[in-house]
């Protein structure tokens, strides 16, 4: 007889939903709370917005920078700036385009003069929108110093990476703001940058990023100076006359005065004593775009980049500069507080009598210490000069192959020249002497001289019995259209003064 089985029947534990409850509520809760710690501490762009001046932090995520320029035909001493060009006639307000205290048209980018000063951080996306309201008039805006590697069509070269914008349209440039310095944009056309239309363009980095931060302890956008050539017979909008009409003044940041008007406001850059400030310098030019020497009235200045690219520091007294290039320099408010000129004054050789002045102001603190003059640097004698010549042989003129950058080049970059290429700079081929291209060389020079400067070497500067410059420069080698090397190629230039 087989024995009964019995069934065991084994008790079912029940589940502890509320055990459950807590571990599923905890965990939420540990991933909510990562999630609002990590939004909270990252920095998120804006949706929208016009202006991205900022301290530039290496941990920022890169904004787009929206910018509204509209172009339009304006007038300086307009019935805005009322009798602020007369003597105590108190501040200029903002929409008040005073110049040399003369009337004259002016192409203008939001009725500003010079155009509005744009700083944003490096890898910032720069979309500018760009309203063409001057009639009759095709306009372009080239970004100098920016490489435009990754958007060559946003460069603003007309009938080469663009057509130009016709009158009563809208253009829009987008790009990146890849190339750290101090730049400049302006209208590709001279004459329409003679009549106004430039401004600073500078692409900051997070000073932690940044070697010359040590040297200086504030880097403002109120100490951006911009240079230009004035005159009244000079642009379309002053009815030029002459091929090469002679400005008649020199303006600081949109502001100068003449014998005719030597009450008009000028530009004021306000320092405190024991400081240290980094001032941006960028020279538009004009019509004539005679070379300038910059100073400041019983000052030294620490030259320290050129055109956005650093140097080994330099100690001067003046700084002489071509049109499009900029500087970068360091100055210490240790004078005895009160009012320093600033001079800018032209080339003899170019120009006589062209001038302008500037004001550097150390503001009064209240304080019972009384400042005395620092006579520290008061010895420095030597000037700067990026524009090469005869004078290039006097100790106490430091020329541009005399300056060593800061960054070397690459080892394989920094051999030997492999390969000599001759390029014509002139507008036209009447006096092209120099030896021609193959038609199978193709090749992309980079945006600015100095940024090729051979390693620690210094810049291989020559002169022939024709005046050819011979410099060390990096460029991109195309042969045939189809093979791409990187050559270190001694650059041979035919004219003294070009653009890139």
């Amino acid at each position: 007889m087989e024995s009964e089985k019995k069934e065991v029947i084994v008790p079912v534990q029940k589940p502890n939903y509320m055990l459950m409850s807590l571990q599923r509520i905890l965990v939420l809760s540990v991933i909510i709370l990562g999630v609002v710690v990590v939004v909270y501490y990252t920095p998120m762009p804006e949706e929208y917005f016009e202006n991205c001046d900022r301290e530039c932090h290496e941990l920022d995520w890169p904004m787009i920078c929206r910018v509204k320029l509209v172009i339009e035909v304006y007038k300086t001493l307009s019935k805005s700036c009322g009798s602020c060009t007369e003597k105590d006639g108190g501040e200029c307000p903002s929409m008040c385009i005073s110049a040399d205290g003369r009337v004259r048209g002016v192409l203008s980018a939001n009725r500003a003069l010079p155009a509005p000063a744009l700083h944003v951080c490096e890898n910032d996306i720069l979309v500018v929108d760009v309203v063409h309201r001057a009639p009759a008039h095709a306009l372009s805006i080239h970004w100098r110093g920016q490489p435009q590697k990754e958007t060559p069509f946003m460069d603003g070269a007309p009938m080469l990476t663009q057509c130009p914008q016709p009158a009563y349209t809208t253009f829009q440039y987008k790009f990146r703001a890849s190339a750290v310095g101090t730049h400049m944009y302006h209208a590709h056309s001279a004459a329409d940058a003679a009549d106004g239309l430039a401004g600073a363009f500078v692409v900051r980095q997070s000073p932690r990023l940044d070697p010359i931060s040590k040297l200086y302890d504030v880097d403002s956008t109120d100490h951006t100076i911009f240079i230009a050539e004035w005159g009244h017979s000079m642009g379309p909008l002053a009815g030029m006359m002459s091929n090469v009409p002679n400005a008649e003044s020199l303006l600081i940041n949109g502001r100068g005065k003449t014998t005719d008007s030597p009450d008009a406001p000028l530009s004021k850059f306000k320092v405190e004593y024991g400081k240290r400030y980094r001032f941006r310098l960028a020279y538009g030019g004009g019509s004539k775009s005679c070379s300038v020497t910059f100073s400041i009235d019983q000052h030294m200045l620490n030259l320290v980049a050129l055109d956005g690219h650093r140097i080994e520091p330099q100690q001067v007294k003046s700084i002489k500069l071509g049109r499009g290039e900029r500087a970068d320099f360091i100055l210490e408010a240790k004078r005895a507080p009160r009012v320093y000129p600033i001079s800018v004054v032209a080339d003899k050789t170019c120009q006589e009598n062209l001038e302008g002045v500037g004001e550097l102001v150390y503001e009064a603190k209240e304080s019972k210490v009384l400042h005395k003059d620092d006579d520290v640097g008061s010895e420095v004698k030597r000037e700067f000069s990026s524009v090469t010549s005869d004078r290039c042989a006097d100790e106490e003129v430091l020329c541009l192959g005399e300056v060593v950058a800061a960054e070397p080049l690459p080892t394989p970059l920094a051999g030997p020249i492999q390969e000599t290429i001759y390029v014509p700079f002139n507008y036209s081929t009447r006096q092209i002497s120099a030896k021609r291209l193959n038609k199978n060389h193709d090749f992309t020079a980079p945006t600015t001289l100095f940024r090729s400067i051979c390693g620690s070497r210094k810049i291989n500067i020559l002169f022939s019995s024709r005046s050819y410059t011979s410099i060390c420069l990096l460029i991109i080698y195309h042969v045939n259209k189809s093979l791409q090397w990187l050559f270190n190629i001694n650059f041979i230039l035919t004219e003294n003064s070009f653009d890139l």
